[in-house]
């Protein structure tokens, strides 16, 4: 191999080594944050964190099905895919009011939607201002395990997963009477 070959191959070399390092950082960065959308329910304010929502959509028509579950609006059909939606002021203990206008369709193994009142933003906050608390069901908050620090203040942070959990197994919102089973 030549000199200018072999000289050649060496920056080759540490540009590829270079950019290793590049893309650890950027990835060890991207780790400190958590994205989160910033919604309201009934007025007040909550987050969702933005890798457990698959989608959000606007002004979906809702088709109404009989449900002995009230906080079910109803099925929405998107892209090809039908999925419930559950009002997320009636789950969190909320009185039942008009058709939210969004709604965020959660990831998971079968899809379901949550209907909230507003968008704010999305906010890319760091994880230090995620504020996990260890008793995840001490006050009745088993939706909303944690809080975000935010711009405009502390917001509850809700999780998606046991919402599903919730909903998919027929257990009563927080703040409702359970059900009872077949006598």
């Amino acid at each position: 191999m030549s000199a200018a070959g072999l000289a050649s191959k060496l920056e080759e070399l540490r540009a590829a080594f270079d950019r290793t390092f590049a893309a650890a950082e950027q990835d060890q960065a991207a780790a400190q944050h958590v994205d989160v959308l910033a919604i309201r329910v009934a007025e007040q304010g909550y987050a969702l964190r933005l890798a457990e929502v698959l989608a959000v959509h606007a002004e979906r028509k809702l088709v109404p099905v009989p449900s002995p579950a009230p906080e079910l609006l109803g099925l929405v059909g998107l892209r090809g895919l039908v999925a419930p939606v559950y009002d997320l002021r009636q789950l969190l203990g909320h009185a039942a009011g008009p058709t939210p206008r969004w709604l965020a369709l959660a990831r998971g193994m079968s899809a379901i939607g949550f209907a909230f009142d507003a968008l704010d933003q999305h906010l890319r906050v760091p994880l230090g201002d995620v504020v996990m608390p260890q008793a995840i069901e001490a006050g009745g908050r088993i939706f909303t395990p944690g809080s975000v620090l935010t711009p405009s203040g502390p917001r509850p942070l809700l999780h998606l997963p046991t919402l599903i959990e919730r909903v998919t197994h027929g257990q009563a919102p927080y703040g409702a009477p359970q059900r009872e089973g077949p006598r």
